[in-house]
């Protein structure tokens, strides 16, 4: 495998270590299967609810803009607690965080106080973050050349969420009429309950504090020692990494989060329908997890972000061109597909860019970076789309997307594509 001066220490071996066996994969994608469930339900429901308790429409999705803004500035402590405490602890308590906050919000809509179900984001943003972090949890389950297909197969658990919420979260909102929405967030603390499962499992090997040793196995010269944030971040490779994971999530974000509030509100759709279109949206979120890390390991990383970029031109091209069913629903899969291909080959990147002890640091500025941009990218989809239209909402995610092409086509012809071949 070539290697940039400085972009990857050498590897001495590269065997997994005991206990990094192929059921942390299975039990990470349980997790991510009810984490996914219970995100789906909040981004669907919240507008929807911020809307009908809120003073200003406006405001519709600020509790899902701060919910953005919590897990931004959580991602990094967490992630240094991980390395610290351990991964198992750091997501137990994080899905306990938000077993509460859903709970919270519920009761903030029962009693109709849009403050308090802002409140419950506080809650909500921890577990959001901490999930965050299972698929880097099962590439260093594996040995480094089966890392995209664990990070992919990961993301499955989607799929399995998609399924379930739409007929769960329905179930738990017509239990609990005429409380609007209460149901939906009522059935997100049940399956934030069920994520303790599979989490309370979790034997996922962890790094020594000296850094000598990957979670994957792979061991590294005693010398190597951390570099400094500011050296890694200078690599182009990182800034590919984090520009396509960033700006790919915004783009997802700001489309998903004006979704449902312009099909309800503008286009005169049942909140049901617009439930299916999100759910449609999530199935082709993770679908391609199936074969993602297959495609990165055979084509590399550069054709699978390019392969994002398409869809999501294809998606706001969609968009633009009209406002039924049809269009809703192409352009919400399309989104989706993007989304897919940018997160898994962004975080596949970003894995062959830092060494062990790099792990936290590097892994909380990445995370924070991406939700960041997601939580002004969802602020900014509230306020766009209540004052300028739905076709600005696509315009101005187009603007967005020839951001993240432009980047990534520079890193392309900067020569280090190479550097991060899959070994």
């Amino acid at each position: 495998m070539a290697v940039e001066n400085s972009e990857k220490p050498s590897e001495i071996s590269a065997s997994p270590p005991p206990g990094a066996t192929g059921i942390n994969v299975f039990l990470l994608m349980a997790s991510q299967a009810c984490f996914t469930a219970t995100s789906m339900t909040f981004i669907a429901f919240a507008g929807l609810a911020g809307r009908m308790i809120a003073s200003d429409p406006a405001f519709a999705t600020l509790p899902v803009s701060l919910s953005m803004v919590v897990v931004a500035l959580s991602t990094g402590p967490l992630s240094v607690l991980m390395q610290k405490y351990s991964r198992r602890r750091v997501f137990i308590l994080a899905a306990i965080s938000g077993i509460v906050g859903a709970l919270i919000a519920a009761t903030g809509l029962y009693l109709e106080n849009f403050i308090l179900f802002c409140v419950a984001t506080v809650f909500i943003g921890p577990f959001q973050a901490s999930a965050q972090y299972y698929r880097f949890a099962a590439g260093e389950s594996v040995n480094s050349s089966k890392a995209p297909r664990a990070i992919s197969l990961v993301l499955i658990g989607g799929i399995f969420a998609a399924l379930l919420a739409p007929f769960g979260s329905g179930f738990f909102i017509d239990t609990v009429l005429p409380y609007t929405f209460v149901g939906a967030f009522l059935f997100t603390a049940c399956v934030g309950v069920l994520v303790l499962v599979p989490l309370s499992l979790l034997k996922v090997p962890e790094t020594g504090s000296d850094g000598t040793q990957s979670d994957n196995g792979d061991r590294y010269s005693p010398e190597e020692a951390a570099r400094p944030l500011s050296v890694i971040a200078k690599q182009s490779s990182f800034i590919a990494a984090v520009v396509n994971g960033a700006l790919g999530y915004a783009m997802m974000v700001f489309v998903m989060t004006a979704t449902p509030i312009a099909m309800v509100d503008f286009c005169g759709f049942a909140s049901s329908t617009s439930t299916k279109v999100i759910s449609a949206h999530v199935i082709a979120m993770f679908l391609p997890s199936l074969f993602t890390g297959s495609l990165i390991i055979r084509f590399g990383i550069l054709p699978i972000l390019l392969a994002g970029h398409m869809f999501f031109a294809v998606a706001f091209i969609t968009a633009l061109s009209g406002i039924q069913l049809g269009n809703f629903s192409v352009a919400l899969i399309a989104l989706g597909l993007g989304w897919n291909f940018c997160y898994v080959g962004g975080t596949t990147l970003l894995t062959r860019v830092h060494r062990p002890i790099e792990r936290g640091r590097v892994q909380g500025l990445n995370e924070m970076l991406v939700f960041g941009s997601s939580a002004v990218a969802s602020l900014a989809a509230g306020a766009i789309l209540r004052y300028f239209g739905w076709a600005v909402v696509n315009q101005t995610a187009f603007i967005i997307l020839v951001m993240a092409t432009s980047v990534t086509i520079f890193w392309a012809f900067s020569g280090k594509t190479t550097s991060v071949a899959t070994p």
